[in-house]
């Protein structure tokens, strides 16, 4: 969890947990989400986690570990469903994983890439080559890859 156990059971922060947040280390909807899943969490009897959040468009992109995203989404959707409906925004779960650069952008945009440019100029960047049906489902994602991998992430649709 983003913060302690006695923030996550109240309704305020500690001074440590207030820290993190004014640094920007940890993000209010961070917080928000902590709390819920702790909730989830006590309910069910599991151990609900998540590595960071991108929101974008009025969506809430999750980034789960790979091995956990089951037991996130919940039976029939139904821990997911929750969080929706608790933080009031529609979320998308993401996968994090390891291994090369083309692996985990696919795994992030669910879709087959054709092939990764690197562009080597004040920053690097990637140039990602996607087939042309799968404009619709990776267009929108543009800035959460890229925000969650780090680098400036543009997509090509061939």
């Amino acid at each position: 969890m983003k913060i302690c156990k006695v923030c996550l059971q109240s309704n305020i922060l500690c001074s440590a947990c207030s820290k993190k947040l004014d640094n920007g280390e940890i993000k209010e909807i961070d917080v928000k989400l902590s709390r819920e899943l702790h909730r989830i969490n006590k309910k069910r009897d599991t151990d609900l986690d998540f590595l960071s959040t991108v929101q974008d468009g009025g969506k809430l992109f999750v980034v789960v570990d790979g091995k956990h995203a089951a037991r996130f989404i919940g039976p029939g959707g139904r821990n997911i469903k929750k969080l929706s409906q608790d933080l009031g925004k529609q979320i998308k779960l993401l996968e994090k994983t390891e291994g090369s650069d083309k692996h985990v952008i696919e795994k992030l945009i669910g879709a087959p890439v054709i092939g990764i440019n690197k562009i080597y100029s004040d920053i690097e960047s990637y140039k990602v080559r996607v087939e042309k049906r799968y404009m619709r489902q990776v267009q929108p994602l543009t800035d959460v890859v890229g925000k969650i991998i780090g680098k400036k992430v543009s997509f090509v649709f061939e």
